[in-house]
């Protein structure tokens, strides 16, 4: 029974007996010895599986075959792409200061600024994408 439901159900005052062969069943049926044993592996084995070692600490085991993948390592590989976000991001938020203020000039200067920042993002992106297309090798083909 599902744990909302049992909060219903006691609240209104109806109790429902646990259908035959469910765990609750089986609970209520069980000799002492029985019980004791089951909620000592309760203790032990609860329900989230174990990750494997290996898996977890990152131990540098090639498990799957794949590579490991996130934004650090992507980053690190093209570092002028985060450079560029972070000026377009910098031409944004001056953008946005210079138009609360009502500086009509400065907002125009900083939306150039941010175009030019999104120019030198583009190319970053461009650039990284054309050495690693140049410079992949497969591993097949390294055998």
């Amino acid at each position: 029974m599902g744990m909302f439901r049992t909060a219903f159900m006691n609240v209104a005052g109806v109790h429902e007996e646990p259908k035959k062969g469910s765990y609750e069943w089986k609970k209520e049926h069980m000799t002492p010895q029985q019980l004791a044993r089951t909620m000592d592996n309760a203790e032990k084995y609860n329900g989230i599986p174990a990750i494997p070692v290996d898996i977890g600490y990152h131990s540098g085991k090639n498990t799957g075959g794949a590579q490991k993948t996130g934004v650090v390592s992507n980053a690190a590989s093209n570092p002028g792409v985060i450079l560029g976000m972070g000026l377009t991001t910098a031409a944004l938020l001056g953008m946005f200061k210079s138009s609360f203020l009502g500086d009509k000039v400065g907002a125009q200067k900083m939306m150039q600024y941010r175009i030019m920042a999104q120019f030198f993002t583009v190319t970053a992106l461009v650039a990284g994408v054309t050495i690693f297309g140049a410079t992949y090798e497969d591993e097949e083909h390294q055998k």
